[in-house]
């Protein structure tokens, strides 16, 4: 029975070996960083608009001849009687009144100039009728359009790589679900033979793909499951690799390492 449990067992050992060491599944990873994409700077327009002027008559009626109100006159008729007694004598030839300064003798004919056949209508503009018009606008002048030199200053280029650097950069982990077993496996391997713990002891926090060199310090975000990773100029031109972070069960303490990708 106990030959029997010790072939079980080194049987699975031996299935456990070839899992591990067979030929994992090779697939292509995009390592290089995306390019920024140009931006144009649009140019700007003039558009000229017009008013919205509405010009309306308006007709109004002016009372320019007014009728004259009656004024009543005091007049006071009295009758007066007049009596002459010399028109008695008139047939005797008795003289009525005689004017000194109008004799016969002294006045000349007058002669009455003969009236026109047709009357002449004589033209003329009544001055108190005349009208005059105002404008009430001036008119729009057309749109002025000037042009403006434009032109973009020269960028100034500052060597600041080391105040860069200093920024931390947040790395997305990759959907552990995903991997395939023997690959996850082989990655767990390696995490428990560089740190020498126990599997069961170990919580996986996240698989990283950061830079290979030049990794100074590293800040793991539990909330959003990023990891901020401050670099120093070792890590230019460094290749992606995968990084293992996990926490110790027993003391909460942060172990992590590099694995190999395959």
């Amino acid at each position: 029975m106990v030959g029997g449990r010790f072939r079980e067992a080194m049987a699975d050992v031996a299935e456990t070996i070839r899992r591990v060491f067979q030929d994992p599944p090779a697939r292509t990873v995009d390592l290089g960083l995306g390019g920024k994409a140009p931006r144009t700077v649009t140019l700007p327009t003039t558009s000229a608009r017009t008013a919205g002027f509405l010009l309306e008559p308006v007709m109004g009626c002016v009372p320019m001849l007014e009728g004259v109100p009656p004024i009543s006159v005091g007049f006071h008729w009295e009758a007066s009687l007049q009596r002459e007694a010399g028109w008695a004598r008139w047939a005797a030839g008795a003289q009525v009144c005689v004017l000194p300064l109008f004799p016969v003798e002294k006045c000349s004919r007058l002669e009455v100039p003969p009236l026109p056949r047709r009357a002449r209508a004589r033209e003329a503009v009544p001055g108190g009728f005349r009208a005059r018009t105002l404008p009430g606008l001036d008119p729009l002048s057309a749109p002025r359009a000037g042009g403006a030199p434009f032109a973009l200053a020269a960028p100034d280029v500052h060597q600041a790589l080391e105040q860069a650097m200093a920024l931390p950069v947040a790395f997305v982990g990759e959907d552990i679900p995903k991997l395939s077993k023997a690959l996850w496996m082989r990655y767990t391997l390696k995490l428990v033979r560089e740190t020498g713990e126990n599997i069961r002891n170990l919580e996986v926090l996240g698989l990283y793909r950061i830079p290979s060199r030049g990794t100074r310090q590293i800040n793991h975000q539990a909330t959003t499951g990023r990891l901020l990773v401050s670099l120093g100029p070792e890590a230019v031109g460094a290749q992606r690799a995968p990084f293992i972070l996990a926490r110790k069960k027993n003391d909460d303490a942060i172990v992590c390492c590099f694995v190999e990708e395959t």
